[in-house]
């Protein structure tokens, strides 16, 4: 173990190497100065698709496992995305996941508390009074009854409080970031999952095919003119997406007008603490206009067609409005926070 944690300061992982040494970190096998030399080291060099399959792997089989049956687990899709673009956007993710949820797509919302923003999706959702600390069989149970459950990472993930002091400490992004969102408790086999950079989209796609994802999109989407991105669907730019089918990978590019939106600064998509965004979701599901109606309406679209129920990007923003107009989405939000 002390060879690969010297090896992979500076060379790509096996697929199997990196599982081992996931699986001996998160045992507790290696000491604070260790794991973070690891984890400064990483930050320094490209991940592998190799690599990112053996760490979520590892992660995945450490974690508490949601009592769902096969045929289950292959309805439901993710939305998590990793966080760290420091656009300072609402919580759009969230906002996708109960819009598609709405809709009639059953949604296993993976997600945290706020690390490196004002608010994260539990921050949110616990605004909106939907309870986010679900142990497994409560989220079973209420995925089954309601088609929407969070899942808490620190929750879901025991063996992740070995390296909290260690990510704490080290204070900005790191290999977790991206690895949190390939490690779905519920084992949703689609997901949309935003990325903070371009250069991850193909990266992360191909690992998640290497690990069976039966569908997925991962994206990236542009920030303004010599502005940083966004991990989702951009509508002040062109957004970056590697789509995964059944093992193959195929990338291209989409635009706002794809999807008959027109184009809005990121300024127009800020957000706050848990109240205010709480507020900006209450807004957007009771069929407030705006940009920030617009932007979950295209990343509702992507989970819309990666769960097979619109076959376009522009159709899926069709069938996100009439969720959104008809009041379902409220309704379940309202159902949510009345268990």
């Amino acid at each position: 173990m002390t060879n690969l944690l010297e090896q992979a300061a500076s060379t790509p992982l096996s697929r199997e190497e990196a599982r081992l040494l996931m699986q001996a970190l998160l045992r507790g096998d290696f000491s604070e100065e260790q794991m973070t030399a690891l984890l400064l080291a990483l930050q320094q060099r490209e991940e592998t698709a190799q690599e990112l399959a053996g760490f979520a792997e590892a992660m995945r089989s450490a974690s508490v496992v949601l009592p769902l049956t096969d045929e289950e687990r292959a309805t439901l899709v993710d939305t998590c995305g990793t966080g760290g673009d420091d656009s300072g956007t609402f919580n759009i993710s969230t906002a996708v996941a109960l819009t598609a949820a709405g809709a009639g797509v059953p949604i296993a919302k993976h997600g945290n508390r706020s690390v490196t923003s004002k608010c994260g999706s539990a921050d949110v959702l616990e605004a909106l009074s939907i309870p986010v600390g679900l142990e497994a069989e409560q989220a079973a149970e209420v995925i089954r009854a309601k088609g929407f459950a969070f899942l808490l990472a620190t929750k879901m993930h025991p063996a992740m409080k070995i390296v909290a002091a260690v990510r704490k400490t080290i204070g900005t992004r790191t290999i977790f970031n991206v690895l949190g969102p390939m490690t779905n408790p519920a084992g949703a086999t689609t997901q949309v999952m935003g990325v903070y950079s371009a250069h991850l989209v193909p990266i992360v796609a191909e690992a998640l095919a290497l690990m069976g994802m039966r569908r997925a999109m991962v994206v990236h989407g542009a920030g303004d003119e010599g502005g940083s991105g966004i991990d989702e669907l951009s509508i002040s730019g062109v957004s970056q997406i590697s789509e995964v089918r059944d093992g193959v990978v195929k990338s291209y590019t989409v635009a706002p007008e794809h999807a008959g939106l027109k184009r809005a600064p990121m300024s127009a998509l800020a957000g706050g603490d848990a109240k205010e965004n709480a507020a900006i979701l209450r807004g957007i599901f009771g069929s407030e206009p705006g940009p920030r109606r617009d932007v979950v309406l295209f990343n509702a679209a992507a989970v819309l067609m990666v769960a097979g129920k619109a076959n376009s990007l522009r159709k899926g923003v069709q069938v996100a409005v009439a969720a959104i107009d008809s009041g379902v989405v409220s309704r379940l939000v309202y159902s949510l926070g009345k268990r």
